[in-house]
């Protein structure tokens, strides 16, 4: 276990919950679930009531060294950000492009520690899975995350409550691509962009697997929404750019973010 992940433990108290067992990754792509209506406080799974012509690219699964730089590059060369959901499992692998996707301007969000489907966790565990992850982040990039989507889409109450606790939205996706079939770039990009609205939240992989055709489906999709007037911003600015009734969906955050370490 690296100096990062045993540092944030200590922090959070969580160490003891290491004797559950082995903690390797689990980078199985995330699964159409059903998506809780947005109506659920905390919950994004629908465009979002933006007037600007802006949408949210969402990247699960990394940081990897296959597909992460690319995309990062493609992003830069566009002037366009995102959001990247990453494992703790990868962060604590690759700390240089966590930390690079933040230093570049894009948000780096939570998808739990193993990609384990939370609902079937244990309170603990589940706790461990999301908070570990949120340390990880903070002790990276210098503020926690914003946003946690949990693995799968798999939803629960509970998820939502432990979520909240430590002051994350749970973010799910309006739009999925599902890109981890590796149905050819084109494909990719055609579901990324048809019924292409203003606020919505695009699901794709940048880690679990190949993801060569949706490094190249990203570099279609910047093209496309350049050509038709949208930019590509992180889900942090799509909320905030949301019409105001969309800040009752944020849970409150009671404390100030945690110091780094």
């Amino acid at each position: 276990m690296s100096r990062l992940v045993e540092s944030a433990l200590r922090r959070r108290g969580l160490a003891a919950l290491m004797a559950a067992g082995s903690l390797l990754a689990c980078a199985a792509p995330a699964s159409a679930a059903a998506a809780p209506t947005q109506g659920q406080r905390g919950v994004l799974s629908e465009p979002l009531p933006v007037s600007k012509q802006e949408v949210a690219l969402t990247f699960d699964d990394g940081p990897s060294p296959g597909a992460t730089p690319q995309i990062l590059a493609l992003l830069k060369s566009h002037g366009a950000h995102a959001t990247f959901f990453v494992l703790g499992s990868e962060l604590e692998r690759f700390p240089g492009l966590g930390a690079q996707e933040a230093r570049t301007g894009n948000e780096v969000a939570d998808h739990g520690m193993t990609h384990k489907s939370l609902p079937g966790l244990s309170q603990a565990r589940m706790l461990y899975e999301l908070r570990a992850t949120a340390d990880l982040i903070q002790e990276l990039t210098g503020k926690p995350p914003a946003f946690a989507r949990p693995p799968y889409g798999n939803m629960s109450q509970r998820v939502l409550q432990v979520a909240r606790s430590l002051h994350m939205s749970v973010a799910l996706w309006s739009t999925d691509t599902l890109d981890w079939q590796t149905p050819g770039a084109a494909t990719i990009a055609r579901r990324a962009l048809q019924g292409l609205a203003p606020g919505q939240i695009v699901l794709m992989h940048d880690g679990g697997g190949p993801r060569q055709q949706t490094v190249q489906a990203v570099r279609e999709i910047l093209d496309a929404l350049d050509a038709r007037g949208y930019k590509a911003v992180t889900l942090a600015q799509l909320v905030q750019d949301a019409k105001p009734s969309v800040a009752h969906h944020m849970p409150h955050r009671s404390s100030p973010p945690r110091p780094v370490s």
